[in-house]
């Protein structure tokens, strides 16, 4: 083989395998979303964040108007946010219960929570 000729082959070489290098790094900056499970066309993801002073115990859900809760999520402290996982039905729309470590408790009826996001608990 010939000098120009080794030349060439080797950057070729070295071509590919800088190619190859910088393709492995793209795919793993930019993974490829998971597929969707069925149980995440079952429930909606929100973000909690407690504004209370008191420490949150537990948040409950339920499909608006009916009695059977769900629990949500659990302790969360007072100025801290998490994320609930949350049943979606037929029309997003979910009751919440909320018990705190004061004592307290809280209610909220009709959320629409596949357009709100995000739940901010409030004295």
């Amino acid at each position: 083989m010939t000098k120009p000729i080794l030349v060439v082959a080797l950057a070729a070489a070295l071509s590919g395998l800088v190619a190859t290098t910088a393709l492995a790094a793209a795919m793993k900056a930019n993974p490829k979303p998971a597929p969707k499970s069925q149980d995440d066309a079952n429930t909606v993801t929100v973000m909690v964040t407690n504004s209370r002073k008191a420490d949150l115990v537990q948040l409950q859900a339920a499909e608006s108007g009916s009695v059977a809760w769900k629990k949500v999520l659990g302790p969360l402290k007072a100025g801290a946010r998490a994320t609930a996982v949350l049943p979606r039905n037929f029309d997003c729309r979910v009751d919440l219960h909320g018990t705190f470590a004061d004592g307290q408790a809280m209610d909220a009826s009709d959320v629409e929570v596949c357009k709100e996001k995000t739940l901010n608990l409030t004295e």
